[in-house]
């Protein structure tokens, strides 16, 4: 749908669509209880903010919004493989995130909240990354919390493997000085390249960043971010997962990135809801399964 036939159809008084950066279409939405943005490219949620918070969500100021690239920054849509592509030469984290979705369902409910509702067609997607046959859905809720549920379908007529994640940039004032909290004692692998060891690792105790960190960790539940800068713990809980992303580019990697800005690494810190890795889910024909996070300011 055009942006005009967008504002027509989904008229509520919370929720405005525009043309923003790179002449993407934005859902702006300002409810009783937050303000948020979401693109129809990608799915993308870029800012998230609760009534009398800061912003929860951290976007690079180098982010491309150009179309067949990522948007840095925000959550991510990672889908229906994370990490490097299957195939060489096709795009890392899969073809969601660089895809245009459109919008199903726009509504208020009684609480405040404002749930909007995005779809990815298969005609969206170019035709050389499709593996299989799918629906896809992301349900985003906007309230004193910001919660995502992706669901996918495999609608083919074999069983198809996905991996994915909810690729979520958190804003916080210094990497240095935050602490993670709800991984102590729990198995990860080290995806830093060059790490010694890749499998194997116990973490011992909450987890500071003070180098590059690139985690898995396995058999996971709920993580705090507790960041004394901005004098605030961000919760972020999770169902359909059993992984759980830890991510910080640090100097090198941030220094190799065109859209993630030099110094950047110092006020970001991803942790994400995934399915990865041992956590791949093997989906047989018309098997829906659901992708779900929350975010709370606490």
């Amino acid at each position: 749908m055009d942006l005009q036939t967008l504002k027509e159809k989904f008229n509520l008084k919370t929720v405005e669509f525009t043309e923003g950066e790179g002449g993407f279409i934005f859902i702006d939405v300002q409810n009783p209880l937050a303000d948020a943005r979401i693109s129809t490219y990608g799915a993308h949620v870029t800012s998230y903010t609760p009534n009398g918070q800061r912003p929860v969500l951290w976007m690079s100021r180098m982010s491309w919004f150009e179309s067949g690239k990522p948007i840095r920054g925000g959550v991510p849509i990672c889908w229906p493989w994370f990490g490097a592509a299957p195939v060489e030469g096709q795009p890392s984290h899969g073809f969601a995130r660089i895809s245009q979705w459109e919008v199903g369902n726009v509504r208020e409910l009684e609480s405040g909240e404002t749930v909007v509702t995005l779809e990815l067609p298969e005609a969206a997607v170019d035709p050389a990354l499709l593996r299989f046959s799918f629906r896809l859905e992301l349900e985003i809720i906007v309230g004193r919390s910001l919660e995502l549920v992706l669901t996918m379908v495999n609608a083919s007529d074999s069983p198809q493997q996905v991996t994915g994640a909810l690729h979520s940039y958190f804003s916080i004032a210094a990497a240095e000085e935050i602490v993670v909290r709800g991984l102590s004692d729990v198995g990860y692998e080290d995806r830093v390249v060059g790490a010694p060891v890749v499998y194997g690792h116990i973490q011992k105790g909450d987890i500071g960043i003070d180098r590059e960190v690139d985690r898995i960790y396995h058999g996971t539940g709920a993580v705090e971010i507790f960041d004394p800068g901005f004098n605030r713990v961000i919760r972020v809980e999770k169902s359909g997962s059993a992984a759980t992303v830890v991510w910080n580019p640090w100097i090198r990697k941030s220094h190799a990135m065109p859209d993630f800005g030099d110094e950047e690494y110092h006020t970001m810190v991803c942790i994400e809801a995934a399915n990865a890795s041992v956590d791949a889910r093997t989906l047989m024909p018309g098997e829906i399964h659901r992708l779900g996070q929350k975010i709370t300011v606490l």
